[in-house]
């Protein structure tokens, strides 16, 4: 290999086979994987984040399970974690391969971002002004932020150009972290990595990514998502927290809530889980479930197509041609 400081970066919408194509990648070519996934990372999220840890085999993988539910883990402590990672990687000869759906991590690691401290420290926050005295500054709270609509976070954002690294204005966490960022002087610059990066997209046709998609969500359910969510609850971990994660923690979680399934022994549970998913109530929550992930993955194609970079294959002998060509 003409250079050893090369990554491949697998990235797709969700079901499109992303680690199946990284795990092979990294059989053919001395590679270790490093987890683009901003919910992977909390240990006990098993089932609905499809951490599939047995299809790793014996392929060596980074950033998952790594932090506790609550655990507050934003983009940059991933940047910061995932950089160390790729250098531990290069050091022992091997290819580091990002696999992941989480477009905004990749780009953050390819594109070099880093967080430096304005002089000014909170003249960004000067943009939002009280609407009753325009010579007060607003400084909002987090539980302030909790409370607002996606159209307030979404408004915010604007005033205070958090918007900057094109982050995805549809989920309110990131949008609440953006504005603390920036209400703290924050200021994202981009530094170039000393490295190159193979961006490979991986393609399916839109009815067959739904399919595999429907398919999934059946399988996760028979595989114990819906036990996963409440014994979660039960557990302890905070519902508001699991739900804003969305998908099938936002989906499920807000169902178990309303139904109140977290109560009692592991058996009363399991029973009580049991004659619920014969019910009317469980199968439309299962529709709408399959409905807002594919929705999601059109977010996630939305998000990937913008960056012409990403060289988009539906085999995989297409785009282990174009990895060659990359490394050799």
């Amino acid at each position: 290999m003409k250079s050893q400081r090369k990554i491949i970066c697998i990235v797709g919408p969700t079901a499109s086979g992303k680690t199946g194509w990284g795990v092979e990648i990294a059989k053919k070519f001395n590679g270790e994987i490093v987890s683009a996934d901003s919910r992977q990372v909390y240990r006990k999220l098993d089932i609905g984040t499809g951490k599939d840890l047995k299809e790793y085999g014996e392929i060596k993988y980074h950033l998952i399970n790594i932090c506790e539910p609550e655990e507050n883990f934003t983009m940059f402590d991933w940047l910061t974690e995932a950089k160390k990672i790729v250098e531990d990687i290069f050091a022992r000869g091997k290819v580091p391969i990002i696999v992941g759906g989480t477009g905004l991590y990749v780009q953050g690691l390819c594109e070099g971002f880093q967080i430096q401290k304005s002089p000014q420290g909170q003249l960004s926050q000067e943009k939002i002004k009280n609407q009753n005295d325009k010579s007060k500054v607003k400084n909002y709270s987090r539980q302030e932020l909790d409370k607002m609509s996606l159209e307030e976070l979404q408004r915010i954002c604007l005033q205070l150009t958090a918007y900057d690294l094109q982050l995805d204005k549809n989920n309110p966490r990131r949008l609440i972290r953006a504005i603390e960022r920036a209400q703290s002087g924050e200021i994202v610059t981009k530094v170039k990595p000393d490295f190159e990066a193979l961006q490979i997209g991986v393609e399916l046709p839109r009815d067959i990514l739904y399919s595999r998609i429907d398919k999934r969500v059946e399988s996760r359910f028979d595989d114990g998502m819906l036990e996963e969510v409440v014994g979660l609850i039960d557990s302890g971990v905070d519902p508001k927290w699991l739900t804003s994660l969305g998908l099938e923690y936002g989906i499920i979680g807000n169902f178990v809530i309303e139904n109140s399934l977290p109560a009692g022994s592991a058996e009363a549970r399991k029973i009580k889980n049991c004659k619920m998913e014969n019910s009317p109530e469980f199968l439309k929550m299962k529709q709408q479930l399959k409905f807002a992930i594919h929705a999601y993955a059109r977010r996630q194609l939305t998000w990937f197509r913008r960056f012409p970079e990403i060289v988009w294959r539906r085999d995989f002998k297409s785009a282990e041609k174009e990895i060659k060509k990359f490394l050799l």
